[in-house]
């Protein structure tokens, strides 16, 4: 009966540790501040890889410099912030000009060619281009998402968007709702993404068919490229160069 009550005791001790330090990890390092709700990230559901993190790394050295200035000019003209845009760009090409995917998306951004052109782009393969353009084609989106949608909600669905199509990105939502969570609310949205494959649910929606986990982890390796970026590449060291 004692051994017992001591295995108890030392269970008991053991999550309470774990509940401590996982509540010490959710604090903000010492000095730093909390990010502002426009750009905070959602809950990040798994760490990068560890060879994906290390690129990328690697690229805010080495990539990142030349590029940045088009990534704030383009975040001074849409209002978006220039670090989620940078993240946006890392996934899309690895920050890669003369990039081109499988469907034809070209350049930094990942643009289709009837979007680069309604966006401005008359070089898709031209960085400061692309970065503008895909920028404003993300700031088009997120201003048709509904208005009672606050940031960062409204940003993330805005990129899932961006990657899937308005069309799909709102079947998601009615399906979000039919399954009686918040359509509004990104987590709940992006629970209900991987259903766009799935025919006993795509076909109740008007766009049928999308591959609903390739867009929830885009957006969710957006956030952590995004993290990162808020904290390596700081305002205050911007402004010094």
């Amino acid at each position: 009966m004692t051994k017992a009550k001591g295995r108890k005791n030392l269970t008991n001790r053991r999550a309470f540790m774990g509940l401590g330090l996982a509540a010490l990890a959710s604090l903000p390092a010492a000095g730093q501040s909390a990010a502002p709700t426009s750009t905070a990230s959602p809950p990040q559901r798994a760490r990068l890889p560890r060879r994906l993190a290390a690129d990328f790394h690697q690229h805010i050295e080495t990539r990142l410099p030349p590029l940045r200035p088009a990534f704030e000019a383009a975040g001074r003209e849409t209002g978006l912030e220039w670090r989620m845009l940078a993240a946006l760009g890392y996934q899309e090409s690895r920050w890669r000009p003369a990039a081109v995917s499988p469907r034809g998306a070209q350049g930094l951004m990942m643009l289709m060619p009837l979007t680069a052109k309604k966006m401005g782009v008359k070089n898709v393969f031209s960085a400061d281009e692309n970065i503008r353009g895909g920028a404003r084609y993300l700031a088009y989106l997120k201003e048709r998402i509904p208005k009672r949608i606050r940031d960062p909600d409204r940003t993330w669905l805005a990129m899932a968007a961006y990657n899937m199509g308005i069309g799909h990105l709102e079947d998601a939502r009615v399906i979000t709702q039919m399954r009686k969570k918040n359509p509004d609310r990104w987590m709940d949205v992006r629970a209900n993404l991987p259903r766009l494959s799935d025919p006993a649910w795509h076909a109740r929606v008007k766009h049928g068919y999308a591959n609903g986990r390739e867009t929830a982890q885009l957006v969710e390796r957006v956030t952590q490229f995004h993290a990162i970026l808020e904290s390596t590449v700081p305002d205050a060291v911007i402004a010094q160069e």
